[in-house]
């Protein structure tokens, strides 16, 4: 793999947009609060959505999304990488993944963030629409089925990685690092909401439209 510096300036400016907490802005802006103490402590568009409600969720979601979504498609733009293709240059790839890791740890906000959830899909919109589409019909059943949008949102992630795997080609050869970066997605979006596992083996994650029992801090 061979990384240009023309590379590396859009990974770390990837991170540094990805790290933006719109969440924790828009909600000390309209609210005077701290995200991080309310709700189920999580810097993200579903827990604004608890604290001020659906239109700032929607707004956050949106914002969040684009930290993702832009950086990759000027990350492509700059590669010559048709927008869809199955062999994103590894330069675009790592692009996507610093502008989660901005958005899951955070400079501004002492590396403590959200899940990257809204930011995974801005990437995955930006490499690999039709994977987007099909995880996120698969996380709007899910919901509709169990009502947890923390379900929802691992379902999703796990199926973009098996989207990747059954309609490239090649997953493993011109696709690999598609596949690749598919997989570890799905991963980190596992592991990030590790609260909310242990939360539905104890009976106690919130279903959609009911309040969490407390607060509970994102890892």
């Amino acid at each position: 793999m061979d990384l240009t510096l023309k590379d590396a300036a859009f990974i770390a400016a990837a991170y540094l947009l990805g790290a933006v907490p719109f969440a924790f802005i828009i909600t000390k802006a309209v609210a005077g609060v701290d995200i991080r103490t309310v709700g189920s402590g999580n810097v993200g568009a579903t827990n604004v959505s608890r604290v001020l409600g659906r239109k700032w969720a929607v707004l956050v979601f949106v914002l969040d999304l684009l930290k993702g979504f832009l950086p990759v498609l000027a990350a492509r733009w700059a590669a010559d990488s048709v927008p869809g293709a199955a062999d994103p240059a590894p330069g675009v790839v790592l692009t996507g993944l610093a502008a989660i890791c901005g958005h899951n740890w955070p400079l501004y906000l002492g590396f403590k963030g959200g899940k990257g959830v809204a930011t995974s899909c801005g990437v995955f919109l930006a490499l690999f629409p039709v994977g987007l589409a099909i995880a996120l019909a698969a996380w709007g059943l899910s919901l509709w089925i169990w009502r947890y949008i923390s379900v929802s949102s691992i379902v999703g992630a796990t199926a973009i990685f098996v989207t990747a795997l059954l309609l490239q080609k090649t997953p493993f050869g011109e696709g690999k690092w598609l596949t690749g970066f598919a997989g570890v997605a799905a991963v980190l979006g596992i592991i990030r909401h590790h609260a909310n596992i242990r939360r539905l083996l104890n009976g106690t994650e919130p279903k959609v439209g009911a309040r969490p029992k407390g607060p509970e801090k994102t890892a």
